[in-house]
């Protein structure tokens, strides 16, 4: 009697299959799992990824002869320098601003409803709610207010272990770095390659992008204060951090600017529209591709697909990793290119055959 030969493949299938329809039916039970782990370790996640991008700038550092724990150290005062001058500076006259437009929006809301005789009072309370947390949030920040403090000790529990582990990951990145190329280097040549180009790709991303936040930041705060837009530092502030929206973000942006001036003057508007005419182009031809330069070359459909793309699926959080996850899939398949035609051809002569 001749032997049954088993099929592997149908057979992995089949257990690929049942796995999946264990861990469907037992969702309740490690899907609890899961979500206490995530909760533990997303801190040191999101602080090995600030501190990843900050790698490059302490390497630039070290390049003039500055040693490394001193790299660190100028890199750490930096930044409580710049939480202290948000926290001292901006963040005050950022919530009189917006309390300022509120109120606007309110009045304006209100007029509209008694000019066209329109039901509009959920959006004026609306906007009185939101309104009346930003004042007492800024309230308790001037203050200094022990509550604002209470209310957010896990917050600040999380961001001071999350501050803290960054350190340590920035002073141990050239380590860490080090182990990886060397077991990738063991394990397979070409895999090496790849991380390499994948690695060199995302640094030149987060590089460009913390450059272009501060640019973006300073030149529109500048210009709209300049032209006398009476909201310039949340305009400016909008602008840097919209910056990790491709395309939508700036277009946001230019018609909050614009929006708000034309209730305020003819003049300050005309001024508006010129500058969000003229900046996007500025940025784009100019600015953009001195500090990108030829790296991270995304098309522009490419962008606008993965941007809607990712909206659709995770949302905020979508939209702002739609950029760097297309890098990185476009530097996967540039580096594979040949071997991937390789195997379409491979399936077009079996085919054939």
């Amino acid at each position: 009697m001749d032997k049954v030969k088993l099929n592997n493949k149908l057979v992995n299938a089949v257990l690929v299959l049942l796995i999946l329809f264990l861990l469907i039916n037992t969702f309740s039970f490690w899907g609890g799992i899961i979500n206490k782990i995530l909760s533990i370790t997303i801190p040191f996640i999101v602080s090995f990824a600030v501190a990843y991008a900050l790698y490059p700038f302490l390497k630039k550092i070290q390049k003039k002869g500055i040693p490394k724990p001193v790299a660190v150290t100028i890199i750490v005062v930096v930044i409580i320098a710049f939480i202290i001058f948000l926290g001292v500076l901006v963040v005050p006259v950022m919530i009189t601003q917006l309390t300022q437009l509120f109120n606007w929006l309110i009045d304006f809301v209100k007029n509209v409803s008694n000019q066209y005789n329109v039901n509009l009072n959920f959006i004026q309370n609306s906007l009185g709610n939101i309104e009346g947390i930003v004042n007492n949030y800024g309230k308790s920040i001037s203050d200094f207010s022990l509550g604002i403090i209470m209310k957010s000790i896990d917050i600040v529990t999380l961001l001071l272990i999350g501050f803290i582990a960054c350190i340590y990951f920035l002073a141990d990145m050239e380590k860490i770095r080090g182990t990886v190329k060397r077991l990738l280097k063991r394990k397979h040549r070409k895999t090496f390659n790849y991380i390499e180009r994948i690695d060199h790709e995302v640094s030149q991303y987060f590089v460009g992008l913390e450059k272009f936040i501060i640019v973006q930041f300073i030149e529109y705060t500048l210009i709209f204060f300049l032209i006398g837009h009476p909201y310039y530092l949340l305009l400016g502030t909008l602008c840097a951090v919209t910056t990790v929206i491709p395309y939508f973000g700036g277009i946001f942006s230019n018609i909050i600017a614009a929006l708000t001036a034309f209730f305020v003057s003819k003049q300050l508007f005309i001024l508006t529209l010129i500058v969000t005419f003229v900046m996007p182009n500025v940025d784009g031809y100019v600015i953009s591709p001195r500090i990108y330069g030829k790296t991270n070359n995304v098309p522009g459909l490419l962008t606008i697909f993965a941007v809607f793309a990712g909206g659709k699926l995770l949302g905020i959080a979508g939209i702002v990793l739609a950029l760097p996850f297309t890098i990185v899939a476009l530097a996967t398949y540039r580096f594979y290119e040949d071997d991937i035609s390789d195997k379409i051809d491979d399936i077009k002569n079996a085919i054939a055959n």
